[in-house]
């Protein structure tokens, strides 16, 4: 009986006690819209901004780098954007940025990255990532694809011929055949 007693008295003390893995928010978190990003394609990212500080802050600037995409064309530096903004923000509050676009470069730089972002307030800066992902594109695509169209205007042009092939085989005039007269 003992035993039993002791055994309940630890089982409730293991359901009481609190979730050990619980963690608190990270201060900059983002994320995409989608999983996956074709060359060219727009998207959306989505930051959003946790204010773990005891006082109030004001939101001065956010800075978003796509790694991979970084390139000096045109006498400008391409892959970065820096927006100033100015959005006071107390404490424990969030503000989700869900206005920032981004197209995945139709060049080389076409890869998948990683995003790093700085925002700035009147009281320090705060940093996070996210990873846009772009799928690497098969050698040889083009052609594959040329080949199935070949493959399929044979298959149509076979098809016809065989079709045409039956249809004058089965309407061919009978052959008939005449007695000759006999020569008297």
């Amino acid at each position: 009986m003992k035993m039993l007693a002791l055994s309940l008295i630890a089982l409730s003390a293991v359901l009481c006690t609190p979730l050990v893995n619980a963690q608190a928010p990270q201060p900059v978190t983002a994320w995409t819209d989608k999983p996956k990003y074709a060359p060219g394609e727009k998207g959306t990212l989505y930051i959003a901004f946790y204010n773990e500080r005891d006082v109030a802050v004001e939101i001065k600037n956010l800075t978003i780098i796509y790694a991979a995409w970084n390139a000096y064309i045109n006498g400008a530096w391409m892959g970065n954007a820096t927006r100033t903004v100015s959005v006071p923000l107390s404490s424990g509050a969030v503000h989700v940025f869900s206005d920032i676009t981004f197209t995945v470069p139709t060049d080389g730089r076409a890869v998948s990255t990683d995003v790093d972002i700085k925002i700035g307030t009147d009281r320090g800066y705060k940093s996070g990532s996210s990873y846009i992902n772009v799928p690497d594109t098969p050698k040889y695509m083009e052609q594959i694809i040329t080949l199935f169209t070949i493959q399929v205007v044979l298959l149509i042009v076979c098809t016809i011929i065989i079709a045409a092939t039956i249809f004058l085989s089965v309407r061919r005039p009978q052959v008939t055949w005449k007695k000759e007269a006999a020569e008297e």
